[in-house]
This record gives C-alpha cells, structure tokens and sequence, in this order.
C-alpha cells in the first residue's frame, strides 16, 4: 500500500536523522517535498522510495510542544491525515497538541 502524505504530517529521514523533525509541505506529481525546519533544509523524494518514517507518539510518550512545553500523551486522533495528541501537561492540565506544533528538534 502506498504511503498518503498530507501537508503538515510530521516525518523523520531515515537516512539523514540530524534533520529533526521533517513537515510535509507538498505533494506534487511523484515528488514530495519536506521542510526540516531545526535545520532550514528542505528535500524533495521521490514518492515510491521516499527514506521516510511517519511520527507517530502513543499513549504514555512525553512530547515537546515548540514552544517548549511537555505533555504526557492519553490519546491520539487522526483528524483529516494529521494526528492531534491529547493528555496532560506538567501541571495536570488537560491539553492538546496537534502534530504541527510538535518540537522540530526531536530527534530519534
């Protein structure tokens, strides 16, 4: 089954990892273009063997939001191809993070 990108899901390269956090910002044609925002690069893949791995945290992951803030996930929606995380930050207030906001400097 062929991989569906969608504008905003978050990859990593699996042969460049010091990129971070990759966004889809295009699907054009066979071509997908990814900005790597942590470096300022941006790539283009071809679809059929883009070296890609979609980011996808599960319940019990602790995230980072970019703006530095951490929260422990519950609960994980697919919203139109792009996931949003539920759960509760370091005050044990519920929140939610789309995975748009999510840190560009995670790495794996």
């Amino acid at each position: 089954m062929a991989q569906q990108y969608q504008p905003g899901q978050r990859w990593i390269s699996d042969s460049e990892a010091e990129l971070g956090l990759g966004t889809v910002l295009a699907q054009d044609g066979r071509l997908l273009t990814v900005l790597y925002p942590a470096t300022g690069e941006t790539r283009q893949y071809a679809l059929r063997n883009a070296p890609l791995t979609r980011v996808r945290f599960s319940p019990g992951d602790v995230i980072t939001h970019f703006e530095n803030w951490k929260m422990t996930v519950r609960e994980v929606d697919d919203v139109d191809g792009l996931l949003v995380y539920h759960g509760l930050n370091a005050q044990n207030e519920v929140v939610t993070l789309p995975e748009t906001q999510l840190s560009n400097f995670i790495q794996f």
